[in-house]
């Protein structure tokens, strides 16, 4: 019988996160499938909830083999299944797209720091599913003619180098044209702040605690600030603005998710824009668009700080794996 080595701290912390992250999505697409009334969708919705329990099992599998305690993440009691509609179809086919984007993204990057063969199979198969719900989600989408595309820009002439510094630009005054891959990034940035925005929205009149509202309606004020930022860009670059992401959020009241959930969701989204913009910051080359990014990347910590602060005081912030602490066992007599 094959002999697994122990866990390394970094294979614990990517089953942690998947099964965090998938624990929490599996509650959220039920909803989601709860509500449909979207055919087309099914398929896609029920691949959705299928990926989720496989990393959820799969981590689940592994953790109790080794010993190591299962995360507490999320359940049925943070899903109400006999909740109304709160967003449209359309929102919840955006976000399975934005969720398995994340998830390939995640379990991608994860690979090259697993050694273990049972966990870099699990991380290898989780890549491959989300990738599959990811092109099926984007294929119904533009079926459907709702995928919202890159700006479009003329073909280039010819490839040459760059003959002086004035392509950086400068803070202040005429900047030369985006290019290719900064418009890439000001794209996804805007459209995971899109997501955000009417995520927290709807978060904003279903919380229960006046605290967890008035956080999100902040978090939905920030998101669509940061929008139109990226908007102005494009604006002054002359560069035809993509139609919108938005999608409606119906008048129910009637929470589908935890406050505990809401929290964990926005924490995520705003870790996801953290690392969009930092991203961003090394492919931009405009010095502009490295100062726009630094200063909305601060905003985003600050938010994301107090959220943290929320969690920890409702008791909602679960305690990742951490290294033992050798000073408490040294002092543990004192």
């Amino acid at each position: 019988m094959e002999h697994n080595p122990q866990l390394t701290s970094s294979e614990v912390a990517a089953m942690w996160g998947a099964y965090m992250q998938n624990s929490m999505a599996h509650c959220i697409v039920q909803h989601f499938a709860k509500v449909n009334e979207d055919t087309e969708m099914t398929d896609i919705i029920n691949d959705a909830l299928s990926n989720c329990k496989f990393v959820v099992d799969q981590v689940k599998s592994i953790f109790e083999k080794d010993h190591h305690a299962l995360p507490i993440g999320f359940t049925q009691e943070d899903v109400n299944l006999k909740a109304g509609r709160v967003y449209s179809d359309l929102f919840a086919l955006r976000y399975i797209k934005h969720m398995a984007s994340a998830g390939t993204v995640a379990s991608a990057a994860f690979l090259e720091v697993l050694a273990r063969n049972d966990v870099r199979e699990l991380f290898s198969k989780t890549s491959k599913i989300f990738m599959k719900l990811y092109n099926d989600s984007c294929d119904l989408l533009l079926k459907k003619g709702t995928f919202v595309r890159s700006p479009i820009i003329p073909p280039m002439e010819k490839a040459e180098y760059l003959q002086d510094e004035s392509f950086l630009s400068s803070l202040m005054g005429r900047h030369r044209p985006l290019t290719a891959v900064e418009l890439a990034h000001i794209s996804k940035n805007t459209e995971t702040n899109s997501i955000g925005r009417t995520f927290l929205a709807g978060f904003s009149q279903t919380a229960q605690s006046p605290e967890v509202r008035k956080f999100m309606e902040r978090g939905s004020e920030i998101a669509a600030k940061h929008e139109t930022v990226f908007r102005e860009i494009l604006i002054q670059d002359g560069v035809p603005l993509p139609s919108t992401w938005d999608s409606a959020i119906s008048q129910s009241i009637v929470p589908p998710f935890s406050d505990k959930l809401m929290m964990f969701q926005t924490n995520s989204l705003d870790a996801i824009s953290v690392g969009g913009y930092g991203t961003a910051i090394g492919a931009s080359l405009r010095k502009d668009l490295g100062g726009h990014y630094t200063r909305l990347v601060t905003e985003i910590l600050q938010y994301a700080n107090d959220g943290i602060k929320i969690m920890i005081d409702n008791r909602w912030m679960e305690q990742p794996p951490q290294n033992v602490d050798r000073e408490a066992l040294r002092n543990r007599s004192n």
